[in-house]
């Protein structure tokens, strides 16, 4: 992947229409695209978020019931109704940092004489990447079809599939913001259909991007394509029903960019940013560094740490990243952290992202205490 594509990944939050990408190599020409059937597979889901529906019950009002007579333009059919907005923004698929990213360009054809991902036989240039937190779990994958002028087979075209655990992620990760001139947030113009128990939201309308997403058990996907060319992202939609992608081949290539080493051996990665338990009465029960590389090349630098530390009752996981986006920042509590702010944070859940020195991102996830003990560990590094 070039540098330029890596911002252009990182950047998903902005109008994709304002990102030009530039500097490729003309890809060789491919043939004209090919129609997939569709077919549906039974998909029994947990419900759970605003993007799910139980087991296979009729569709409540406002959605629709898919049938195999629908057509592309179906899954849009309430999609930017009214005037459309002054300007966008993107909210980002997923929201934890990753550390690390490894190139799957060179598996493609192994991908697709796998069955694990479909012939896109005229989209014949492409972005394929694995993305990793720091301690080596699965961020999220992107799979990048694109079609240039240059390829003479049809014009410019951008599909693009990603695909993130479910754990990680809430329905506010997956939605379109559009704001007005004032920035003011537009309620979003969705079109929602019931597929085989499954509930797919379909959004974009005039001249904007057509996303398609939806939630499995095994976790989120997301189709993005361009509005002119609806009938080759459902195409996708309908193959990927048949050929539900699994996370778990990619889970595994983890190992071909990280290592992991004890804090011993690297006693200066993230020197900084891990608070001294020691002096606060704390025993280490383990203390690791993540090692990796980007994109599985060169050498290998700390990009990740996880340490569990215990004092009596009191067990806390201390864990930082690197690389985190724009929305991962958003997620964070204030800088300096405050004891309110922190308090409140806790009473929610038993973790929370505090920002340190960027890109340097931490979790404190606080498996047994109070809230007064993820103070003190915080104020202790603040200072």
């Amino acid at each position: 992947m070039r540098k330029g594509e890596f911002v252009l990944d990182c950047l998903e939050y902005l109008d994709a229409d304002l990102i030009e990408e530039a500097g490729r190599e003309a890809p060789r020409k491919g043939r004209r695209w090919i129609r997939w059937a569709a077919a549906a597979a039974c998909l029994c889901l947990l419900a759970g978020g605003g993007l799910l529906l139980r087991g296979r019950e009729a569709a409540p009002e406002g959605v629709q019931k898919w049938s195999a007579s629908m057509s592309a333009q179906d899954y849009f059919k309430d999609c930017g109704k009214g005037e459309g907005p002054k300007r966008m923004s993107f909210a980002s698929l997923v929201m934890p940092p990753y550390a690390a990213a490894l190139s799957l360009d060179g598996e493609r054809e192994r991908l697709e004489a796998e069955g694990v991902l479909p012939p896109v036989e005229d989209h014949t240039a492409q972005d394929f990447t694995a993305f990793y937190n720091g301690d080596g779990s699965l961020y999220k994958v992107t799979f990048w079809w694109m079609l240039r002028p240059y390829d003479d087979t049809g014009g410019y075209s951008d599909l693009r599939l990603t695909a993130a655990p479910r754990e990680l992620h809430e329905v506010s990760d997956v939605v379109v913001i559009r704001l007005d001139e004032t920035g003011k947030e537009i309620p979003p113009k969705v079109t929602v259909t019931l597929r085989d128990g499954v509930t797919i939201r379909a959004e974009g309308g005039g001249p904007e991007r057509r996303t398609l997403t939806w939630q499995t058990e095994e976790g989120w996907y997301q189709l993005t394509g361009d509005a002119d060319r609806v009938e080759e992202l459902v195409s996708l939609l309908d193959w990927f029903w048949a050929h539900p992608l699994s996370l778990d081949r990619f889970r595994e290539l983890a190992a071909e960019c990280f290592t992991c080493c004890t804090r011993e051996e690297q006693p200066e990665a993230f020197r900084e940013q891990i608070p001294d338990f020691d002096a606060l009465g704390y025993a280490a029960e383990s203390e690791l560094v993540y090692l990796a590389s980007q994109y599985g090349d060169g050498e290998r630098e700390p990009v990740g740490f996880v340490g569990v530390y215990v004092r009596g009752e009191t067990r806390v996981r201390w864990s930082l990243s690197l690389g985190a986006d724009k929305d991962a920042w958003d997620a964070c509590i204030g800088k300096p952290v405050r004891e309110r702010e922190l308090t409140e944070a806790l009473t929610e859940k038993n973790y929370v992202n505090l920002h340190l020195t960027a890109p340097v991102m931490a979790t404190l996830r606080l498996e047994q205490g109070t809230p007064a003990d993820a103070w003190e560990i915080v104020q202790s590094l603040q200072g």
